[in-house]
């Protein structure tokens, strides 16, 4: 009888942009929506334009990105540093956490910015180095964001109002 091989663990699988940003909308709704789910939904487009997506339009004007899974850790903490120091009644939960994460960027983004370089100056070292290493598919997370968000500014297309062109005489 032959002995039983032990299973192997599952390999690192990278995020999706999808999966990071259903992530953090669900830590979103979870931390300032608790049992609201009609104001989450309603309110879903902001949160995704001023919170989730933002950061990665941030990024995208300094020309660098980050790995899904460093995205999703550095937009969670400030979420939820976010919800630990709320304070009393939000009046627009999207406005709020926008004024939080911009904030968090005003102070340390640059931190942020050298860190991202950092990582992207180290990988593209290490493939020079080596030569002949096959370059994975680079990180598209922060470009799919910063698409997104500039999808999700538009105006949306509205039905131009019926006009009444008819006269009436009085």
């Amino acid at each position: 009888m032959k002995p039983k091989r032990p299973e192997r663990p599952a390999r690192a699988k990278q995020q999706t942009p999808q999966e990071v940003r259903d992530a953090l909308l669900e830590l979103v709704q979870r931390k300032f929506y608790e049992g609201d789910w009609i104001g989450f939904q309603k309110e879903q487009r902001d949160l995704l334009r001023w919170v989730i997506l933002w950061p990665a339009s941030w990024l995208n004007e300094r020309g660098v990105t980050v790995p899904p899974d460093k995205y999703r850790e550095i937009v969670g903490k400030v979420l939820i540093e976010a919800a630990v120091f709320q304070r009393g009644k939000i009046k627009y939960r999207p406005a709020y956490l926008r004024h939080v994460v911009q904030s968090h960027f005003a102070h340390h983004g640059e931190d942020i910015y050298s860190a991202a370089k950092a990582i992207r100056t180290a990988a593209e070292h290490a493939v020079l180095t080596l030569g002949k290493l096959p370059v994975g598919e680079p990180d598209r997370l922060v470009a799919e964001f910063a698409a997104a968000i500039r999808l999700l500014g538009r105006k949306r297309a509205t039905k131009p109002a019926a006009r009444n062109d008819q006269l009436t005489l009085i």
